[in-house]
């Protein structure tokens, strides 16, 4: 399987569209094609899924008990996704809706996170960066996860 990793700056520009980085457009439509499925799990960024691999996930997320509230609610937050196609020019339209829910335009990072792309604000990106480090317990956990 394809693994994405790294990430760089790029724009929304004014119709919505986001140029995704060479390497990673690259990586995706050679591994996956062009059909990828733009979603938001979080409040702070969006992710960009392979076709292939959303439709795993969907599988995995419809096995389990539909009246969980935490599927409940993953479902009704992913359902404001959509599926797109990069362009010939490696651009991707950011559907309007998802822009305006996580407030996103202008100068983003594309980065990579193993199964999937994610786009975050740079500011935000930035401030990830300066944050301290994982905290002992957090170091503990991963531990626990042989990682």
């Amino acid at each position: 399987m394809e693994r994405f990793r790294g990430g760089s700056p790029a724009t929304i520009d004014a119709k919505g569209r986001v140029k995704l980085p060479a390497r990673l457009r690259e990586q995706m439509e050679i591994g996956f094609g062009r059909e990828v499925f733009i979603c938001s799990f979080f409040p702070h960024e969006l992710r960009i899924y392979p076709l292939d691999t959303w439709q795993v996930f969907e599988e995995q997320l419809l096995a389990k008990p539909a009246m969980k509230p935490a599927v409940l609610k993953l479902i009704e937050r992913v359902n404001y996704g959509q599926s797109v196609e990069i362009d010939d020019h490696g651009r991707l339209l950011v559907p309007a809706l998802l822009r305006e829910m996580v407030e996103i335009d202008g100068e983003v990072v594309v980065s990579g996170r193993i199964n999937h792309l994610a786009i975050t604000r740079r500011s935000r990106a930035a401030s990830i960066l300066k944050e301290p480090s994982l905290s002992d317990e957090e170091l503990e956990e991963l531990a626990q996860l042989e990682l």
